[in-house]
């Protein structure tokens, strides 16, 4: 007996079959959600390394010269457009993550021109921390620097001040001696005026009674000016001791008490001078009585000779006209005539030597570098044009407060990347390029100043760390600044040794007394002595500076054994009106001295300059560089169309019923030069 048969029916086969399915698309499912996480991070690692190639384009020429990280992108579309070339390799490759870029943008870019300077300082920080550097002056003493400088600005600044009113007090003093030449002639003409009337000379008489009275005449004058030069010098020291408060306060202790000794003088010779003023002033009121009676004189004295002319000789036995007679009366009258004499010592005995003084504090400001620089040397003559320089766009935000041993690493920075006058000078290379090409003989040598680090082998300026401190368009004015600011330190520190040095104090007062023809400490002797110290500080700063040009140099605070001048060749330097060149081998060279100034300059400021530099020794190679275009910072991010992998199989499209299997992504990338 056959068995029924049944016809296949296949549940098994579909179930396992959707059963297979559902797990094939789970495993699709989980795939895709591992391949999409790996996305991400390919896409990231794909932006970040994109933004090193776009870093890695760093001016080349800028780090070899100045050893500083920029790189040049004139707009962000640029770098945008370079970090796409970079980020499309990565994109076009075959792999497991399919995407294609859609749009990318550069955001919060930092240029070297930003921040007031401060990314230019971070990469100026960064070099010079981790550098190792022989510095001049060391982290512990870089408060005492600040208030050496300090102290020193503001005594030559006083000292500047009372140096004037000097002058002002030995001008009144010759005030007096001419209303006591005066006085003097007055006698003598008086005593020729009685002689003539004693011989009955009418005329003789009366041409020196004229004499006499045009003598008279004078003293008003005389008077009123010396009125005038008082009043001046007791306003002007008032005036002077308030402008002199401020500065007086920046001092310490002891130089503040010898500096208020010394002004204290001032305000003695006011007083005496109020004493004798009144003498001085009454000479008006008594010339004008003088006068009237010299006058009435010389009437009775026409009178006497109309006498003795109308005098009857007809008698032979007459003798004539008792002359005595006549005349008793108008040499009695004339003799009441009262000639004073001033009741105080005064005037400036020694004119030649106070002449040789005065020029000294004259002589150097109708050419300062003619006198200081080295005559085998020639000042440059270059010049360049700062319209496009960073300086020139920079926006007046207020200035950062920078740390005291970041402001001695920078200052370290600018000395040894920029060139400076002693550089030139060792070099032996020609300054006279007044055209500014930078072409010129001997620039990128070596010197032994300490500028061997780095810097530009051709430079558009000669003195660059002058620059760095004035920031003027010519080598020469910047170096005339210069000059004028080391002139104003030396002079204070100097003028500080000399009043705190017994005997130098007892030099100054033996040439005041000499000037003076005074053999005791009288106001007028100790504000002449005052004088002489000024002076004196500010010879031995002259000196001090060819010293350092000439490549000598000078220590901080002077000893004795480190004093250059004495008094005679203090006169015989306002004699000659010639510097000598002091200085020595102990102390801090004119680099060293640069870098002082530039300490106690504002930062920013001078790192603003250092870009202006950089991009006009850049110009040179390169004409279209500018420092606003170096960016070393910048964010960029990067819209990314990814597609599915494992969607976009057959069966599991249609399951999820077809469509488009393409998603964004976003990413950002970011990378700086400064850490």
């Amino acid at each position: 007996m056959r068995r029924a048969v049944r016809p296949a029916s296949g549940q098994v086969t579909v179930f396992v079959s959707l059963v297979m399915m559902c797990i094939f698309s789970f495993f699709c499912v989980l795939l895709e959600s591992a391949r999409t996480a790996g996305a991400r991070w390919y896409l990231r690692t794909a932006a970040s390394s994109a933004m090193d190639s776009v870093f890695s384009q760093y001016h080349r020429q800028l780090w070899d010269d100045y050893r500083v990280l920029f790189a040049e992108y004139e707009t962000e579309e640029e770098l945008a457009a370079d970090f796409l070339g970079y980020l499309e390799a990565y994109t076009q490759a075959e792999n497991w993550y399919p995407m294609e870029i859609a749009a990318t943008e550069a955001s919060e870019v930092c240029r070297a021109t930003d921040g007031d300077g401060w990314y230019l300082e971070q990469e100026i920080l960064d070099y010079m921390t981790y550098g190792v550097w022989n510095l001049d002056f060391g982290a512990d003493t870089v408060q005492e620097l600040w208030d050496d400088g300090t102290e020193a600005v503001s005594v030559t600044g006083v000292a500047t001040l009372y140096q004037e009113h000097s002058k002002e007090a030995l001008a009144l003093e010759k005030s007096l001696e001419a209303i006591s030449e005066s006085l003097s002639r007055q006698k003598e003409y008086k005593s020729r005026g009685l002689s003539e009337l004693s011989d009955y000379d009418c005329s003789g008489f009366i041409r020196v009674a004229n004499q006499l009275i045009d003598e008279l005449e004078r003293i008003p004058g005389l008077v009123e000016t010396y009125q005038k030069k008082a009043d001046t010098l007791a306003e002007g020291l008032e005036e002077s001791r308030s402008q002199a408060d401020p500065m007086l306060s920046d001092c310490s202790d002891q130089v503040n008490h010898l500096l208020e000794q010394e002004i204290s003088e001032y305000d003695a010779y006011v007083a005496a001078d109020g004493e004798r003023r009144q003498e001085i002033e009454a000479l008006t009121d008594q010339s004008r009585q003088q006068i009237a009676l010299v006058r009435e004189v010389i009437e009775e004295a026409r009178e006497a000779q109309r006498r003795v002319d109308e005098y009857d000789d007809d008698d032979e036995d007459d003798d004539g006209p008792d002359l005595s007679a006549i005349w008793r009366p108008v040499r009695r009258h004339f003799n009441t005539l009262q000639i004073s004499e001033l009741s105080f010592t005064h005037g400036v005995e020694d004119k030649e030597k106070e002449g040789w003084l005065n020029q000294i504090t004259t002589m150097y400001q109708t050419g300062l570098l003619s006198l200081l620089v080295p005559e085998d040397m020639e000042v440059s003559g270059r010049m360049v044009d700062l319209s496009e320089a960073p300086t020139a766009g920079r926006e007046d935000g207020g200035n950062r407060s920078v740390a005291f041993l970041d402001r001695l690493l920078i200052d370290e920075y600018g000395g040894r990347f920029f060139r400076n006058f002693r550089d030139t000078a060792e070099s032996g290379g020609s300054t006279g390029d007044p055209a500014g090409t930078g072409q010129e003989e001997g620039q990128g040598e070596t010197s032994s100043s300490g500028n061997e680090t780095g810097g530009a082998s051709s430079t558009v300026l000669s003195y660059e760390v002058e620059y760095l401190i004035h920031g003027a368009d010519t080598d020469r004015e910047n170096l005339t600044d210069v000059a004028n600011r080391l002139l104003a330190m030396r002079e204070g520190l100097n003028l500080i040794h000399i009043l705190s040095s017994s005997e130098k104090r007892t030099q100054a007062m033996n040439l005041a007394m000499a000037i003076t023809g005074l053999a005791s400490a009288t106001p007028l002797v100790l504000v002449t002595m005052f004088f002489v110290m000024t002076v004196w500080a500010l010879a031995e700063s002259l000196a001090d500076i060819k010293g350092l040009l000439s490549g000598k140099k000078v220590p901080l605070i002077k000893t004795d054994s480190d004093w250059y001048l004495g008094t005679d060749e203090l006169l015989a330097m306002g004699r000659d009106r010639t510097v000598p060149a002091g200085g020595g081998e102990n102390g801090f060279s004119y680099l060293s001295w640069l870098k002082i100034l530039l300490f106690m300059d504002d930062t920013v400021q001078q790192e603003y300059r250092m870009m202006d530099l950089m991009q006009m020794n850049m110009r040179l190679l390169q004409d279209g560089f500018r420092m606003k275009n170096g960016v070393c910072r910048a964010e960029v991010s990067a819209q990314v169309n990814a597609r599915h992998v494992f969607f976009s199989l057959g069966f599991v499209s249609r399951m999820i019923g077809g469509g488009d299997f393409v998603y964004p992504m976003r990413v950002f990338a970011e990378r700086s030069y400064s850490q």
